[in-house]
């Protein structure tokens, strides 16, 4: 696993210990950034279940202005410190230990606007019809509470399903996705007519 692009194309990254985490193939993350090539110089990322850090790294690397990386598992966080360190962008690096349904609060008091936001859950937990509805809701909250910015986008990695969106994440709209295999990536957008509903 490396970085593809961008200053610090080339660098190997580690990976945590066990198998919980489930590193993004590099061809999805290379299709992945052509796809987000024009917005991310200068973004402000959030990466979920950053695992080991690769798609914020990777994000970094290409241009974004900083990034927010969110994990709860300790191997995983150590391997996020190791590769922040080896890629030289740890002033550009924030990392929070917390689960990621919990995050709603810290984000509102830490941030000043999310640009993109990267949720890449274990496909354990992305299989699980009510997690995955749980964590919908959470990034419908993002765009309600303005933690993403005007314009901002979320990217969903998951197994190649058909999302059943929840009733109550009225401020997601999905507006593309793209698969490679068993891997599917969801783009999702503030659904600005929420606030013209009767």
């Amino acid at each position: 696993m490396r970085v593809i692009a961008g200053s610090a194309k080339g660098v190997l990254l580690c990976s945590p210990k066990g198998n919980k985490t489930r590193p993004i193939p590099d061809n999805v993350k290379e299709s992945l950034f052509n796809i987000l090539a024009e917005i991310l110089p200068d973004s402000r990322v959030l990466d979920l279940y950053a695992g080991t850090g690769a798609v914020g790294i990777e994000a970094l690397s290409r241009g974004a202005k900083s990034c927010l990386f969110v994990e709860n598992g300790t191997f995983a966080i150590q391997a996020i410190e190791k590769n922040i360190r080896a890629t030289k962008l740890l002033n550009k690096s924030v990392i929070v230990r917390c689960d990621v349904l919990k995050t709603i609060p810290f984000l509102e008091q830490n941030t000043d606007g999310i640009d993109i936001v990267f949720a890449c859950p274990p496909y354990p937990l992305a299989d699980n019809s009510s997690y995955r509805e749980k964590l919908l809701m959470l990034l419908s909250t993002l765009f309600e509470k303005d933690i993403v910015c005007p314009g901002g986008i979320v990217v969903f990695q998951h197994r190649k399903i058909t999302l059943e969106m929840p009733p109550g994440a009225l401020f997601l709209k999905l507006y593309d996705t793209r698969s490679y295999r068993e891997t599917q990536i969801s783009f999702f957008e503030k659904n600005i007519t929420v606030g013209n509903m009767s």
